[in-house]
């Protein structure tokens, strides 16, 4: 379903995505774990065609992206990125509804549509009129995940969805995320740096290191059995942090 073939990112000389070979199955959820500045947000914008590789290529559903293929492959994708990238000028409906819109559809198929969403994301119909100032944090990531999904992606891609809400709000969106993915069967590529989220989330956890994947595998074998000093220290530091927060 996606596919990167020796993809690698320089910007200005330096390297920030070291050539990288992966291979995501439809419907697998794939979580890039990593500490800041490890290069999990640009493997993100070159899927979306925001960045575009140094080297190496990326293909979707068979097809390699380029200039020609970017648009029709765009029409596949939705990508949720940091702080939500809404439109502060729009209410909450013009920003979800942008999309549908601008390609053509009708407006009882977005009515439709965003009822389906509204259900699913746990999105209040109140806050539908609202602009996204006028939201908590829960309420624009939610906004911002039926934004990604009114289209029907195949590929949901997610930067750090949940990393500014609070413990609480986190953790209700992390269930709902959850039963999200398995209603869509999208496959998805979620970009964290929180062990327990990538636990909560991942059938396949990438751990990114300095521009290179170190570790890949299931959730388990990344804490039993550490590929090397820099997992073993990352994974530690997280599960200490998280035990004196508990004290």
């Amino acid at each position: 379903m996606l596919e990167f073939r020796g993809v690698s990112k320089a910007f200005n000389g330096t390297t920030v995505v070291w050539p990288l070979d992966l291979v995501i199955e439809r419907g697998e959820v794939v979580v890039l774990l990593g500490p800041s500045g490890c290069g999990k947000t640009t493997i993100l914008r070159m899927v979306a065609g925001l960045d575009s590789p140094t080297s190496g290529q990326i293909v979707v559903d068979s097809i390699p992206l380029s200039h020609q293929t970017m648009r029709s492959a765009r029409r596949k994708l939705g990508y949720v990125v940091q702080e939500g990238g809404l439109f502060p000028h729009l209410t909450a409906i013009e920003n979800v509804t942008l999309m549908p819109t601008h390609e053509g559809w009708s407006r009882k198929k977005i009515n439709d549509r965003l009822a389906e969403l509204v259900q699913m994301t746990q999105f209040p119909e109140s806050g539908l009129t609202r602009y996204p100032n006028e939201l908590s944090g829960g309420q624009r990531q939610r906004l911002s995940l039926m934004r990604a999904l009114f289209l029907n992606p195949q590929i949901l891609l997610l930067d750090e969805p949940l990393g500014a809400l609070d413990p609480l709000i986190r953790a209700g969106l992390q269930r709902d995320l959850n039963d999200v993915f398995e209603r869509t069967g999208a496959t998805v590529v979620l970009v964290t740096h929180d062990l327990v989220e990538a636990g909560r989330f991942a059938d396949r956890v990438c751990v990114m290191h300095a521009g290179r994947i170190v570790q890949q595998g299931p959730f388990a074998d990344i804490l039993d059995n550490p590929a090397d000093d820099f997992v073993r220290e990352f994974v530690n530091s997280q599960v200490v942090t998280r035990s004196e927060e508990r004290r």
